[in-house]
């Protein structure tokens, strides 16, 4: 029964090859990596070989719950995505306004500045 569970969430999980990791690579694509600002998200990104991707909330969010909220919603956008994400190094940073926004809005907005950073691909 338990490997029924787990057979069905690994086809949908965020494996751990596609994260970026340590807080010293968030600094790097910080430093060097482009940035694609929207109301509520604000997308940095760099060419890189390999598709890593991270999230960042901070405090000025909300508390705990708000910011774990957010993160899960993200992570669940850009994981739908991933398969259209061109390679590289992304940073999703969350503003203080997306406390108060819908799931619908930040898939939206997350969608939109990958479009306008041209990060998705067309033929998949």
């Amino acid at each position: 029964m338990e490997d029924r569970h787990s057979a069905a969430r690994g086809s949908e999980a965020f494996p751990r090859r596609y994260r970026l990791g340590e807080n010293r690579n968030y600094r790097y694509v910080y430093r060097r990596g482009k940035s694609t600002p929207s109301r509520n998200v604000t997308l940095v990104y760099m060419k890189a070989r390999d598709l890593k991707i991270g999230f960042s909330v901070s405090g000025k969010v909300g508390n705990a719950v708000t910011r774990n909220r957010i993160r899960r919603w993200m992570r669940e956008d850009v994981r739908r995505l991933r398969a259209r994400m061109k390679c590289g190094k992304y940073v999703f940073v969350a503003r203080p306004s997306a406390a108060a926004a819908g799931h619908a809005e930040l898939t939206r907005e997350i969608r939109g500045v990958l479009s306008r950073a041209k990060l998705l691909r067309e033929g998949v």
